[in-house]
């Protein structure tokens, strides 16, 4: 707690993110954003590694995911954590129409993202 008695907690302070980004420079600049924000973060490139974590028990409280990673779509992921309650926003260059309908009501934003928004949606996503 921050001994600034005006001082606003992060909706991200202690909330633990996974991020699903090929980009490396734009995965490094969410990374550090989001541990700036305070919550902790598992990082991907690709979705293998993405979707087995997904399959384990320590379940993140949000994902951010990138729909493209190196050609491969991040729908099975975003299927994976969304059967398990946690809510995902895909972060894409890709517009609404390019999307399957089946996700057309995922949270979304639209690349490149700042940090703002990136904290207001997730913090939407996270309230109690």
């Amino acid at each position: 707690m921050s001994g600034d008695p005006g001082a606003v907690a992060s909706p991200l302070a202690g909330r633990r993110l996974l991020v699903c980004e090929d980009e490396f420079y734009v995965a490094v600049r969410l990374e550090r954003a989001l541990l700036d924000a305070g919550a902790s973060v598992t990082l991907f490139a690709s979705l293998a590694p993405a979707l087995a974590h997904a399959a384990g028990e320590a379940m993140p409280d949000a994902a951010l995911l990138d729909i493209n990673l190196r050609g491969e779509l991040s729908f099975p992921l975003a299927d994976a954590l969304l059967a398990r309650g946690v809510p995902v926003v895909f972060l894409s260059g890709y517009d609404t129409a390019t999307i399957p309908p089946t996700y057309r009501d995922v949270a979304r934003l639209q690349k490149p993202v700042t940090l703002a928004q990136l904290t207001q949606r997730l913090g939407e996503l996270l309230r109690d």
